[in-house]
């Protein structure tokens, strides 16, 4: 991070994807739905949540109502899918401290807390950006903004990680570094 050419002041994470499972496809396929075929609804239903248009119940029942399963399936799904990236989370534990760190995430509200737990949340990261809560979802420029004025630092010190290149391209146009993870 400090070969880089600006000095790097934070380093702000995406959720899903990186720091929890592989992305909502994945948890969608887990729980027996083509992400391909479906990819429009998904699109849609995620948009919508995404923006805080519909609470996470909403959210749930539109899934299970287009899979024709139980919540109890679904939520078995979304725990075999999404389980928090220990080795990333431990990673940017030794992080922090040299750098500020944050999470901006597409999700609804409340959602980030439940997956990566509040004591990862308090005790590794400085601020967490929700797209809910804003009505803006990445890659929007001025949510990135958002994220460093958060953060107290300009955003060409901050370098940005997501698993979606579009989401970089957002970050990059914001004045950010990005970063697209694959793995750890």
């Amino acid at each position: 991070l400090r070969s880089m050419a600006k000095p790097i002041q934070a380093v702000i994470f995406d959720c899903f994807g990186v720091l929890v499972g592989r992305g909502f496809h994945e948890t969608y396929s887990v729980a027996g739905g083509d992400p391909v075929k479906d990819r429009a609804f998904i699109t849609d239903i995620l948009e919508q949540a995404n923006r805080g248009n519909i609470s996470q119940k909403q959210f749930h029942d539109e899934i299970t109502n287009k899979l024709h399963i139980s919540l109890a399936q679904y939520d078995e799904a979304v725990n075999q899918a999404e389980q928090p990236n220990e080795e990333l989370l431990h990673y940017i534990e030794a992080l922090h401290g040299a750098y500020k760190t944050a999470i901006l995430s597409n999700a609804n509200i409340g959602v980030v807390e439940h997956k990566i737990g509040v004591n990862w949340i308090d005790n590794v990261f400085d601020t967490v950006i929700v797209s809910a809560e804003l009505g803006m979802i990445k890659p929007e420029v001025r949510i990135y903004e958002i994220a460093a004025e958060k953060l107290d630092v300009k955003p060409e010190a901050c370098v940005f990680i997501d698993d979606h290149e579009s989401y970089c391209a957002g970050a990059r146009q914001a004045g950010m570094q990005a970063i697209r993870y694959r793995d750890f």
